[in-house]
């Protein structure tokens, strides 16, 4: 009976902490504080454009996390796109919108943006 209850237990635990995924067509997603997801973007590295958060200081019910990228370019290949994949962790309940601008630090008007919602509940 112990057994039982520790394997619940256990995959509730698991559950929560799964990755959820941001809805592609509404850029929003839902989490439990706790819960974190990853937003995909793709980017260009070699272009010296980059994604960064332009409301970073008003950010509150998520932590920013790591950064991965990945490519499905040949090996060695130069000017290739990328996927950034952005880790965001739910700390507090709220609804927070996250203004993301791809931009190169020498120009002040970003190529494109993105808003993401993301809402802790």
């Amino acid at each position: 009976m112990y057994l039982c209850l520790l394997i619940c237990i256990m995959a509730g635990c698991q559950s929560q902490k799964k990755l959820v995924s941001v809805n592609k067509e509404t850029n929003e997603v839902e989490l439990k504080v706790g819960q974190s997801c990853e937003i995909q973007f793709r980017t260009n590295a070699s272009t010296g454009f980059w994604w960064q958060i332009a409301n970073a200081d008003e950010i509150t019910v998520v932590e920013s996390g790591d950064k991965r990228y990945e490519s499905n370019a040949p090996e060695g290949m130069v000017g290739a796109s990328s996927e950034l994949f952005w880790k965001f962790t739910a700390k507090e309940k709220g609804t927070q919108t996250i203004k993301f601008v791809y931009a190169r630090q020498d120009i002040d008007k970003p190529t494109r943006t993105r808003d993401v919602v993301i809402t802790v509940k």
